[in-house]
């Protein structure tokens, strides 16, 4: 939906919770259109923000090259991840959950918003790292 689709059904819903008028005589109708409202602002606001499957929280509005999973290669995530490539599968996590102990967003929450959003980045590239190996391994 695009930004005026989301702010036209963001302004219609508050009107019709605020107004005296409902469709049914309790507060049912405002509980739906409510939930409604959730929904859109939820469901905008992580598309906005760049959230996608990633186990970060995702704070923020930043837009990421290697967001994708095939934006790496499977070299590049191996020397991302710092492992050689017959490394077996309890190596590759215990590489992968070091390396974003030392660099996840909520470990920086304190810092200046670069330092937050270099976290995120990195991050999100171990994530991308550890999820094509872990899907070359398992065929």
């Amino acid at each position: 939906m695009s930004n005026t689709g989301y702010y036209f059904w963001l302004v219609i819903l508050v009107l019709y919770i605020l107004s005296p008028v409902d469709a049914h005589p309790l507060f049912f109708d405002d509980l739906i259109a409510f939930v409604i409202l959730l929904y859109l602002w939820f469901r905008h606001s992580g598309r906005r923000t760049g959230r996608g499957h990633s186990s970060c929280s995702g704070r923020g509005s930043q837009e990421h090259v290697n967001s994708s999973p095939g934006s790496l290669s499977l070299q590049d995530a191996y020397k991302l991840l710092g492992i050689d490539p017959g490394a077996s599968l309890n190596e590759i996590k215990k590489a992968y959950r070091e390396k974003v102990s030392k660099s996840h967003p909520d470990k920086v929450e304190h810092l200046s918003e670069e330092l937050k959003q270099k976290a995120q980045e990195i991050t999100l590239d171990l994530n991308n790292a550890y999820e094509i190996i872990s899907r070359h391994k398992a065929r």
